[in-house]
């Protein structure tokens, strides 16, 4: 519409001279987002991007609409038209759509005011696996057809329900997705992270546009993956991700930017396609034509007329994931790192990509949680610093006297933290001390948790409202449920409760989580599959769990201590429903506020003791943690 309508003159001048306009960007304001395209879904039954709003001074709409030609186009009004038709209805019939948008307003409270809530059970989780049984592409991998977008979270749920289950179908569509993904063009197979969605069944040809938020979710996803069965498919995938990220998207100080534009010189996908001849002239004939053989890359081409790097026709791609990662993989792969670091700097002279260099504080809080696990889970502690980094410049920048800001851009914060900020931040920082066992991080993490239930839950109802209570005021005050690309501020806030709630043993979070627990619960009735990331945090609540407490003396030396806090950090990624506090004769103090049942445990004189709750049996204290990962863990 920007090309077609906004830049066209007469549309233009009628705009400038009728209207007042108001372009939103939805990542600063997603409550404003959230609550015009209730708006949309209302009026038409169903709402998308762009989205076209006409009101009233006092921002109460009367008209919505997506995507609007300039002219009249297929039985499609077109924008002069319309725009042209309301300034005559505005000037001779004014009551009229002022009505409109009093109805429209009062719906809308209608439906926040209604009571949501049912019992969390079992039997939500089971129905969620049936929608995406019966919605599942068996070849391709994902669900349905055309577009196909990731939904890491999806995969998430899959995983950790067929753990639990024991049901190898769950863990096999989930698998197959990711390797699916892995294969396709969606994948950056020169420079590493993923597009946004493929535009076909098969993963091909994507939307060429890279989010931040998608790659923390994957990474994630692949992480756990790894984590799950060993593979070393998903642990390449994962790094190859995060490589990406710091290349790319890595602030100077640490901050995690959004994302990379889909278009070069005008044109999509340019920055990606190659040919055969441009292959064969940056890395010589032979280098050239084995890695067209092993890519895909094809004279016709599978993107106007040029070719997107796959392995989908390569039935040895799991030789090539982690190529380059070692001295002998490179010996043992024709394809080195100098290939492909030849072809990306190649790239990246032969045309540039548009970055969109904000950065907010609720997708780096996904990616803080993504390098951090896969720091855990791989062994990398470079990713685990990349987490530190990310996670001391949102504390430094965008937490102002008790307040999260939105975004950061050229110095400059902006915005009122909504509570994805707040969630995702509290979900960073428990994802920190859950493999660095700093209680600084979850002293933090309740802190902020204290301001979000104060500021954003709806003590009457259950849920979390989008904005604060004492915010900028809109015409109605939203929730937010459906786990839609990202997960809902819903939905992290509740696993960030549950976490709480599991790590501290204090009460007023598990009381608050049992009342988010049940309205989530009535919120996703008929549609589970919707809401996948709460259902990974009503397993955890509905399966039972384990409690792992280690209590290390002063005389164990820093290398001993450092080597278990790994071994620590692992399991407590990889085993379902674990969590693991550390106690030490140096926090003992702020840990026994944090966490008052951590008084009872004792720290040892010499060594080590190794306390494990599994369900509601207590094991007697051993000394080696091998005592417990043999049966128990």
């Amino acid at each position: 519409m920007e090309q077609e309508s906004f830049e066209n003159n007469t549309i233009a001048e009628l705009l400038n001279r009728e209207y007042i306009c108001v372009k939103v960007d939805r990542e600063e304001r997603p409550d404003v987002d959230a609550v015009y395209m209730s708006v949309c879904q209302a009026m038409n039954g169903q709402g998308g991007w762009p989205l076209t709003i006409i009101m009233t001074p006092a921002c109460r709409p009367f008209f919505s609409g997506t995507y609007l030609p300039p002219k009249a186009r297929y039985g499609r009004v077109g924008l002069e038209e319309l725009l042209t038709a309301v300034a005559g209805q505005w000037k001779t019939n004014r009551g009229k759509l002022l009505d409109s948008a009093g109805r429209i307003e009062a719906y809308l409270k209608e439906q926040e005011r209604a009571t949501v809530s049912a019992e969390p059970g079992m039997d939500l989780v089971h129905q969620a696996f049936r929608q995406f049984a019966g919605n599942f592409d068996k070849k391709n991998g994902g669900f349905g057809g055309a577009p196909k977008f990731p939904t890491p979270h999806n995969l998430m749920f899959l995983m950790e329900y067929g753990t639990r289950e024991k049901k190898r179908e769950a863990l096999t569509m989930a698998e197959t997705t990711l390797v699916q993904m892995y294969r396709g063009g969606i994948f950056d197979h020169i420079g590493g992270g993923f597009s946004r969605y493929s535009t076909d069944e098969r993963w091909l040809v994507p939307h060429f546009e890279k989010m931040l938020y998608d790659n923390a979710l994957l990474a994630l996803a692949y992480v756990e993956a790894f984590g799950l069965t060993g593979r070393e498919l998903y642990g390449g995938v994962a790094r190859k991700i995060l490589a990406y990220v710091g290349a790319e998207l890595t602030d100077a100080q640490g901050g995690f930017y959004c994302g990379q534009d889909a278009d070069s010189d005008g044109v999509e996908g340019k920055y990606y396609v190659f040919t055969p001849k441009e292959i064969c002239r940056v890395l010589g004939e032979n280098a050239g034509m084995a890695f067209c053989d092993r890519y895909g890359i094809t004279e016709h081409g599978n993107f106007e007329g040029k070719s997107i790097p796959n392995l989908l026709g390569n039935e040895a791609y799991e030789e090539d994931v982690n190529a380059g990662y070692t001295k002998a993989e490179q010996a043992e792969n024709e394809l080195t790192i100098a290939d492909l670091q030849k072809l990306y700097e190649y790239r990246l002279q032969r045309t540039r990509l548009h970055k969109d260099d904000k950065i907010l504080v609720s997708w780096n809080g996904w990616m803080i949680c993504a390098c951090a696990k896969a720091g855990a889970v791989l062994g990398e502690t470079e990713y685990v610093d990349l987490a530190v980094r990310a996670e001391a410049f949102i504390r430094k920048n965008l937490a102002r006297n008790g307040r999260l800001m939105v975004r950061y851009r050229d110095g400059d914060a902006a915005g009122e933290g909504k509570l994805d900020d707040y969630a995702c931040y509290i979900l960073a920082l428990l994802e920190l001390y859950r493999v660095t066992f700093q209680e600084d991080y979850l002293a933090r993490a309740s802190a902020w948790a204290e301001t979000m239930i104060e500021q954003f839950f709806d003590r009457e109802r259950g849920g979390f409202y989008l904005t604060a209570k004492d915010g900028e005021r809109l015409i109605v005050r939203t929730k937010e449920t459906y786990d839609g690309a990202m997960p809902s501020g819903n939905s992290a806030a509740a696993r960030g409760l549950q976490q709480l709630a599991q790590i501290t043993g204090v009460s007023k979070w598990q009381e608050i989580l049992d009342q988010q627990l049940h309205y989530l619960a009535g919120a996703m009735e008929g549609y589970p599959s919707g809401h996948s990331y709460a259902l990974l945090t009503m397993m955890n609540v509905l399966y039972p769990s384990k409690e792992l407490v280690c209590t290390i003396s002063p005389a164990v030396c820093d290398t001993e201590q450092k080597t278990l806090l790994n071994r620590l950090a692992y399991l407590s990624e990889t085993v379902p429903g674990l969590a693991v506090v550390v106690k030490t004769a140096d926090n003992e103090m702020e840990l026994a506020k944090l966490a008052p049942y951590t008084r009872d445990y004792l720290v040892p004189e010499d060594g080590m003791l190794f306390y494990l709750c599994n369900g509601s049996r207590c094991l007697p204290p051993v000394e080696k943690l091998e005592q417990l990962t043999e049966k128990w863990l």
